[in-house]
């Protein structure tokens, strides 16, 4: 976490943040601009007001899903990395209930009666038993890469933020010897145009990318206009990797 003469308050983190979000907005971002567009897909495609509803449960699925993402794209704004994962992980999962209630209806009384009794609870576990490789299944049906594809980016999760492993504690911890004493410093907030800050973002829409893939999913048929749309987005995220290759692995 930044420090503010030698402040390293809850405050302090709220300011430093806010700092990052305020100053990233001002001076724009590709990132953020495809933040922009993924949210505008998912508007005009999957959840916004002019989208008709075939099923209310899937729909308030699909809404839930978006609103994670934006909550996950502004903790990544913030530069606090390791905080995106969890919430993008819930976003992704909740697409991927949503692509198998759109395709067995009957799911979707199962989910609701999850919390009305413990047979409940218990039928709402069988059948939602592994419901990322469910959906990886029904992905794989379009393209097997993709389905393995959006497998790989929620296992990603898991491994960077998701879950208290060593690898996601250690990645942003620093230690060092000083005058025969170690310094053990823990990185909470990542600068702009840190290589850190960079990797976060780039999380953020390849996950939205997934999430806003797997969302188009659940209507029977996708129009052109999706599809395109998809696409573009996807090559503009490979954009993106190849600036981070560029600005921060090259030499």
């Amino acid at each position: 976490m930044f420090r503010s003469n030698g402040d390293d308050s809850f405050r302090a983190y709220l300011t430093a943040g806010t700092e990052n979000l305020d100053e990233i907005l001002e001076a724009g971002s590709p990132f953020l601009t495809m933040m922009d567009d993924l949210d505008s897909f998912l508007n005009q495609h999957v959840s916004g007001p002019n989208v008709e509803i075939d099923n209310q449960i899937i729909h308030l699925l699909r809404i839930n899903a978006r609103f994670l993402l934006m909550t996950g794209f502004r903790i990544g704004l913030t530069g606090h990395v390791s905080g995106i994962f969890p919430i993008l992980r819930t976003a992704l999962e909740t697409a991927c209930y949503a692509l198998l209630m759109s395709k067995n209806d009957s799911l979707c009384d199962i989910w609701l009666g999850r919390n009305s009794s413990p047979e409940g609870f218990k039928a709402c576990k069988n059948a939602f038993n592994k419901p990322m490789k469910d959906a990886q299944k029904l992905v794989d049906e379009h393209d097997p890469v993709l389905g393995a594809w959006m497998y790989a980016l929620y296992e990603s999760t898991i491994d960077f933020g998701a879950h208290p492993n060593a690898k996601t504690v250690t990645l942003h911890t620093r230690i060092s010897d000083e005058e025969g004493m170690t310094r053990l410093e823990n990185v909470g907030l990542y600068g702009l145009d840190n290589y850190g800050y960079e990797c976060g973002l780039l999380a953020c829409v390849e996950l939205g990318l997934a999430t806003a893939l797997v969302l188009s999913m659940t209507y029977s048929t996708a129009s052109t206009e999706a599809v395109q749309a998809l696409q573009a987005l996807n090559d503009r995220k490979n954009e993106l990797e190849d600036i981070i290759r560029e600005k921060h692995l090259q030499g």
